[in-house]
């Protein structure tokens, strides 16, 4: 490669759901010498998850699980992407809901029962059979009645599992207010509450302990890019890194002022967040990370998602 070609302005096509730490990003806010970049904002993480594969994006947004996935060896895609250490994370082990009456509280709970998902192999529902295990449950022991088909075709069930297809295009709270399911776990709660709780009788005590006892924050998308085009000009990495660190920093800076209307509380709230978890807790980048991002994959192998994962084949770690 030339120098000249090295320095070249370069064209991205970045694809992204919407969140407070996104939209400095798609408002243009944020950036980096040599980079012009247009972002597309999608509805869903399986949108964009499922456009970056097609090709529609150079840096996408993708499902943790789906991400691994793809790069489990001799999949058609296995070495078309490469992984950047910058992530949406959440506290997923509070997002376990059941009806108000129920007597249980918290995964420990679980053994025996009928837990509803919205896809078997959603990346919350990776974290939830993690902390289901780690709570003294065997994920086994349930049966497991995903609401709708897995985003990619293909995906094994494994025989260690139970499994029941028929609540597959029923809604989230109905299924556990009829009594089809004791349980539902994802990544975020119902927009219908009524007549059903947080599986944990005190959820915010018990997502805090969670982290003190596992030492995870789990990490649920990542941002992934062609690896054609970082092979290209390696120099990308770094400059599509600092555009997301920056979006993230501006995010931060705002975040009670954006919330305000509907939280008036939000930035003594975020303090009592940076109290509790650290004021990085959010924070980019590939040690900050790691710990996290192995329990996941020996998770996703263990429950036989995936047979290996190369995990520093498929992250960048420059960061």
């Amino acid at each position: 490669m030339s120098a000249s070609s090295a320095t070249a302005p370069v064209h991205l096509r970045i694809g992204t759901t919407q969140y407070l730490h996104t939209m400095p990003l798609i408002a243009g806010a944020v950036s980096v010498p040599g980079v012009e970049y247009q972002v597309r904002v999608t509805k869903t993480i399986d949108e964009c998850t499922l456009k970056t594969l097609a090709g529609e994006f150079d840096a996408g947004e993708f499902s943790l699980a789906t991400y691994i996935k793809v790069c489990e060896a001799g999949g058609p895609h296995a070495d078309q992407f490469i992984g950047l250490p910058v992530f949406a994370k959440k506290l997923v082990s509070q997002y376990a809901f059941c009806r108000a009456d129920d007597d249980m509280d918290g995964h420990a709970s679980l053994a025996g029962k009928r837990i509803a998902v919205p896809q078997f192999w959603v990346t919350a529902a990776i974290w939830h059979r993690l902390f289901i295990e780690a709570a003294g449950v065997d994920p086994a022991s349930v049966t497991w009645c995903p609401l709708g088909k897995d985003r990619i075709d293909g995906m094994p069930y494994p025989d260690q599992f139970k499994y029941d297809w028929s609540l597959v295009g029923k809604k989230q709270s109905e299924v556990i207010r009829s009594g089809e399911a004791d349980c539902f776990i994802f990544a975020r709660r119902p927009f219908d509450l009524k007549g059903l709780r947080y599986l944990s009788r005190n959820p915010i005590d018990a997502a805090l302990e969670t982290v003190k006892r596992t030492g995870i924050i789990p990490v649920t998308h990542v941002l992934a890019v062609r690896r054609e085009l970082l092979q290209q000009r390696p120099d990308l990495a770094q400059a599509i890194y600092s555009l997301f660190a920056q979006s993230l920093a501006h995010g931060d800076d705002e975040v009670g002022h954006h919330t305000a209307q509907f939280l008036p509380l939000a930035d003594m709230q975020l303090d009592n967040t940076y109290a509790a978890l650290g004021e990085g807790w959010n924070g980019y980048g590939w040690q900050r990370n790691e710990k996290v991002l192995r329990a996941f994959c020996a998770a996703a192998v263990k429950q036989g998602f995936v047979k290996a994962v190369d995990i520093d084949r498929i992250f960048n770690q420059s960061n």
